[in-house]
């Protein structure tokens, strides 16, 4: 795959920002033994997950992340302040970045605890601490952003917000930045626990604004689940191309399955990398949407070819991010990249097909049974 060139349409970033402590321990773990661990301080959160992996190679972020004016928000500010001056990141952007009002005065900055054992990993995570006044906050910065980023051409990402979950007012952040940029911007969103736990019903007509979904296996049923609808995959894809929502639904380590649109040009089986060990899977989700939206650059009316290398701009990215530790701690450059690709891609004996769907439907039935 060639390498994408660098892109000047504006990415904004929405969702969660988190200091991670994570340790790391390769033998068997015993509840109620010492266990002497590899420890690292890094960051995380979907928004700053995002911002973190765009930057580093050359594209034009906008961050929102959820984070306070405490000691972790402002070394998470620093960070992105550090890495955009580093990367020649667009004046603007780290304007943006620097202001005052980059922090939200009413947030508490969560922490997380990741446990990361033989390529598997176990997150331990706080909660939002939420005070007063988010919304009009996030106005205010929308509001900034409006002065910023024409409406001719750039990309929305929206990761997991906690505030969605408020049960008084359920996707509140979410359906503000679909309400405010469907129509002008590149639409993406893929959902968190507090989002998901709405269910499919209840996002529906959002959906429908969104130009492309992402959910894992295990977050899609349970989207499903909570309406009380068939969860099975068959279903699931059924239900997306009904309703003509372009989606990839990740599966762990074990690739990607997508639909574009009503599905008619076939179902997108995007098989792994056989890169040689997993380390750390935490975040790699995060980095396949960071590599799909880097490869559409802001273009709503992408085609069925355009989502194809796209997906597999994200699974590549989605399998680099698995051979580091932490979800955005190593963050590679385009050059790292396309080194990393070509040196896995010729290792792998099959990268993408594309099935008609009553043909996939045997596939999928084995892909549930499995998980």
């Amino acid at each position: 795959m060639k390498t994408i060139g660098k892109c000047t349409s504006p990415i904004i970033t929405i969702g969660s920002g988190n200091v991670e402590h994570i340790l790391e321990y390769d033998g068997e773990i015993q509840i109620g033994r010492k266990h002497i661990v590899t420890s690292y301080e890094l960051l995380g959160g979907s928004c700053i997950n995002y911002s973190l992996r765009l930057i580093a190679t050359g594209m034009n972020v906008f961050p929102i992340p959820f984070i306070g004016k405490d000691q972790c928000g402002h070394d998470i500010r620093k960070h992105l302040v550090k890495i955009g001056l580093e990367k020649d990141l667009n004046k603007k952007a780290l304007q943006f970045i620097s202001s005052e009002d980059f922090l939200f005065p009413n947030i508490q900055t969560p922490k997380a605890i990741i446990v990361v054992n033989q390529g598997h990993r176990t997150i331990f995570s706080q909660g939002l601490s939420i005070r007063k006044n988010i919304e009009e906050h996030f106005q205010d910065r929308l509001d900034c952003l409006s002065n910023l980023v024409s409406d001719n051409r750039g990309s929305v990402m929206i990761g997991h917000i906690s505030i969605d979950g408020d049960k008084h007012k359920p996707g509140i952040i979410s359906r503000k930045t679909i309400n405010t940029y469907f129509n002008k911007l590149f639409l993406f969103a893929n959902f968190g626990n507090s989002q998901v736990k709405h269910g499919i019903d209840f996002w529906i007509e959002d959906l429908g604004h969104i130009d492309l979904f992402q959910l894992n296996l295990e977050e899609i049923r349970g989207f499903f689940n909570q309406s009380g609808r068939n969860s099975s995959l068959n279903e699931i894809i059924k239900f997306l191309r009904e309703h003509s929502i372009t989606a990839v639904i990740t599966i762990n380590r074990f690739g990607a399955i997508g639909t574009y649109k009503d599905g008619s040009d076939g179902i997108v089986l995007v098989w792994p990398l056989k890169i040689r060990k997993i380390i750390d899977p935490t975040g790699a989700g995060d980095a396949f949407a960071s590599g799909m939206i880097s490869s559409l650059n802001g273009n709503k009316h992408f085609t069925f070819k355009d989502f194809l290398s796209a997906v597999v701009e994200g699974r590549d990215w989605a399998s680099y991010a698995c051979t580091t530790i932490g979800a955005s701690g190593n963050c590679p450059d385009k050059k790292t990249l396309d080194t990393f690709r070509k040196k896995y891609s010729n290792a792998s004996h099959k990268l993408i097909e594309i099935i008609k769907p009553n043909f996939a439907e045997q596939i999928m039935d084995i892909i549930d049974n499995a998980y």
